[in-house]
């Protein structure tokens, strides 16, 4: 095997090619658009089972890279199948009144909320009119003046009874605000302080003793007063409650009559007028205030008070059509359960039930609500209190503060709404393999999972399908007809994408903001369509954006600042390939490898592993690389040699194998003081039969090397070696396919590390005899003797020794 049998590719091999004359139209103006989402019916169809199955678990996570149009998926599909369900019920919280704390739900057919909530308002106002007209009637004032009346005398014998009995014991009796009064009578009248202190002794302890006497009889008047005042009081409220009952009956009948097919809200309306008539004082009239002045305490507790006849209204069905479809974009604990706020101005600041408000769980009720998987994980507690709900079917509002028990001053627990929702996640792989990993509730919750294709495969049929796709963005984003010319170049960068010859990128962003970018130049030429030009000026203004970096690193190999040969030969080194990833911009660079070799024992020392800057996959690597070796070239004797490898300038992580070809080409220079030729550089990772494998970013490596060869002049020489297995990647950029076919760069795939071997030294490898010896010349035959003379060496020295 020579050089010469390793035949470099040629231009056609390079991209994936497709011109405007193998489609089937001149311009996106005669495609029609395209319905369905392209490639993704396997994921359409899990979304399809998972929205349809209702029972306990059979949640959906839809998961797949950004960009890849699944939320416009979801979200025309849960809009469609919206529609064809039944509107949910409307729910809202009333007072309970048995317990004050706990707010009572009432479900109400979808649309009658807002009349109920509205209902509630006109009634409480019409039964203040009618219980304030019933207490001004003459009738009810004419019962309680009679009331009064019999009150007023009955306290007035009573107290006659006992002044008569005072006055026959010369005691004069009055009755104030502060209590009873009892003063001495002499010669018929009531005597003055000043007088009493001019009596004598003797006749001052004789009225004392009187007084004393009779006051021991008096301690049954007070408690008979409070008697008689109780049996007035209870007389007023039997009065009052009767009145107010006749008064109310009506109005109370009437609203339960309109709400007589829902027990639960008549049941209410029995509660709220016997709560009425236990508090007809909060519906009497109070004076009101001059405008502008702020208003009296008893009008803020009478309002206050009246609050709990409100209707907080917490869901409305009625307003749409269908399910609802919610999409949280912030689920955060409040926005995802719902809160009670405060009222700082307030008497009571925790009780007041109007003041709840419903979270997302609550407004999708009956619907479906769609989650970003990231975000929720991302806010305290919301995951918890999600899986919570799902569990219970129940949505249960309450603040964050009563879950984590750091604040008791909340008094208000609503009842908690039954739940029937579906929930639909949307996240990538990596969520949701570690959600099934470490959280055993995940699995039990989301049974159904929609992967989103990040490709699909080309030919002529979905060629054609992805060219009425592009036709149909353009228009969703009013943007110009293109010409197929620029179609054509789309599915060639759609192509690229995918990093795939025989695939197309299913990244609908990518492709979406490429397209808004063409419109831009298509203005700026005057042109009537977008053309196969301004694709290009789009593709190469990204780059050009973004390429900044990539210029600094590609500026210091120009200044010498990091050495990178492109031509010559040397010892011991090569140039590797690697890609940086710079946002989400990647470009390919060349990194100078090196190998050296003394006498040891067979280890193989990785530089970067033993700083800490290499991945475990590049270990991986370079430990196959003594393997290879081993079973190779030296069955019979032990490795005899010891060999460090670095990656020459380089301060960050190494990680892949994609080095491990250009690591073993380089570890055999060193061992045989061969030179490599340094016009070339190499890329692929090797397995321990010495076969290369694919390895990832083929397009940017190539493309940064010939940056740099291309800077410095190309004189045919220089080229990469990448491997077989990866030519189907390959959609390199015009320039570089337009220098490859004027043979300025060349490509040449292997299969082999021998062959990466032969192009690199330009000797030929030397096929394996029967007896298993190589040629002695060939560079298989100068391993062996090398390896050979290193075992004897080593055995030499330690006889020395």
């Amino acid at each position: 095997m020579t050089k010469e049998t390793i035949q470099a590719l040629t231009a056609c091999q390079l991209r994936p090619a497709c011109t405007a004359d193998t489609l089937p139209f001149e311009t996106s103006a005669e495609l029609a658009d395209l319905p369905e989402i392209l490639g993704q019916d396997r994921a359409f169809q899990a979304i399809e089972f998972g929205i349809n199955v209702n029972h306990r678990g059979f949640n959906l996570f839809v998961m797949g890279s950004s960009g890849l149009g699944k939320h416009g998926l979801i979200r025309k599909y849960l809009n469609k199948v919206a529609l064809t369900k039944d509107t949910p019920s409307d729910w809202c919280y009333v007072h309970n009144f048995d317990q004050d704390y706990m707010p009572k739900a009432l479900k109400l057919p979808a649309g009658q909320g807002k009349a109920f909530k509205k209902d509630m308002k006109n009634l409480v106002e019409d039964l203040g009119k009618a219980i304030n007209a019933a207490f001004e009637a003459s009738e009810y004032q004419e019962q309680i003046q009679i009331i009064e009346k019999s009150f007023q005398q009955k306290q007035a014998g009573l107290l006659d009874k006992h002044a008569e009995q005072a006055r026959q014991q010369e005691i004069n009796l009055s009755h104030t605000p502060s209590g009873f009064m009892l003063t001495p009578i002499i010669n018929g009248r009531n005597i003055t302080e000043d007088e009493y202190d001019q009596l004598d002794n003797d006749i001052q302890d004789e009225i004392e003793e009187k007084i004393a006497s009779f006051q021991e009889q008096l301690e049954y008047l007070a408690p008979e007063m409070s008697r008689q005042r109780r049996e007035h009081n209870i007389k007023i409220k039997k009065l009052n409650r009767k009145v107010a009952l006749f008064a109310t009956s009506n109005l109370i009948k009437d609203a339960r009559r309109k709400y007589k097919s829902l027990p639960e809200v008549a049941n209410y309306l029995k509660g709220l007028q016997e709560d009425v008539l236990h508090h007809l004082e909060e519906f009497t009239e109070v004076e009101e205030e001059e405008p502008g002045n702020e208003p009296s305490h008893q009008q803020i507790n009478k309002n206050e008070s009246l609050q709990r006849y409100q209707v907080n209204l917490i869901v409305e069905g009625g307003k749409q059509k269908g399910a609802p479809v919610v999409y949280l974009d912030n689920p955060t604990y409040q926005n995802l359960v719902g809160r009670i706020e405060y009222e700082s101005r307030s008497n009571n600041p925790g009780n007041n039930f109007t003041l709840i408000k419903p979270g997302a769980l609550l407004q999708a009720n009956g619907g479906y609500l769609v989650l970003d998987a990231h975000k929720i994980l991302s806010a305290p507690h919301a995951w918890d209190a999600l899986k919570r709900s799902m569990y219970a079917k129940k949505a249960r509002i309450e603040n964050l503060d009563q879950v984590v028990g750091g604040d008791n001053s909340v008094t208000l627990e609503p009842e908690p709404v039954p739940l029937k929702i579906k929930i639909i996640l949307l996240g990538d792989r990596t969520t949701y393999y570690t959600l099934h990993e470490i959280d055993p509730d995940f699995p039990e919750l989301f049974k159904v999972e929609a992967d989103f294709e990040e490709e699909l495969d080309r030919d002529e049929e979905t060629t054609l399908k992805y060219a009425r796709l592009i036709a149909s963005r353009a228009r969703k984003f009013e943007l110009k007809d293109l010409h197929a010319t620029a179609i054509a170049r789309i599915i060639e960068f759609s192509s690229r994408l995918a990093n795939d010859a025989e695939k197309l990128s299913t990244r609908l962003r990518t492709i979406d903001d490429l397209l808004i970018e063409t419109q831009y130049y298509a203005v700026q030429s005057a042109s009537s369509l977008i053309n196969s030009d301004h694709v290009q000026q789009a593709i190469d203004a990204q780059i050009d954006r973004t390429c900044r970096i990539q210029g600094l690193i590609q500026s210091d190999i120009q200044r010498g600042t990091l050495m990178i040969n492109t031509d010559g030969e040397a010892v011991g080194e090569i140039n590797g390939l690697s890609v940086f990833e710079v946002g989400k911009y990647g470009f390919g660079q060349p990194s100078r490898i090196s190998a050296t070799v003394h006498l040891g024992d067979g280890k193989i020392i990785n530089i970067e592993r033993e700083v800490d800057l290499s991945g475990s996959i590049h270990d991986k690597g370079v430990l196959i690389l003594s393997a290879l070796l081993a079973s190779r070239y030296t069955r019979d004797t032990p490795l005899s040699f010891s060999a460090s490898i670095t990656f020459e300038q380089s301060y960050g992580l190494i990680d892949g194998d994609s080095a491990s070809v250009a690591e073993l080409c380089v570890l055999i220079s060193a061992l045989i003081n061969l030179p490599v030729q340094q016009s070339l550089a190499i890329t692929g990772s090797l397995n321990q039969q010495g076969y290369v494998q694919a390895i990832g970013g083929v397009n940017e490596k190539i493309e940064g090397f010939f940056d740099i060869c291309n800077q410095r002049g190309l004189n045919g020489k220089q080229g990469c070696i990448i491997p077989a297995v990866n030519v189907k990647n390959l959609s390199l950029r015009k320039d570089v396919i337009d220098a490859i076919e004027q043979n300025k760069f060349n490509i040449y795939p292997i299969e082999h590390y021998q062959q990466a071997l032969e192009l690199l030294f330009e000797i030929p490898s030397g096929e394996k005899h029967a007896d298993g010896s190589f040629d002695k010349d060939s560079i298989n035959g100068r391993v062996v003797a090398c390896l050979h003379q290193f075992a004897k060496n080593r055995k030499d020295s330690q006889i020395i020794l």
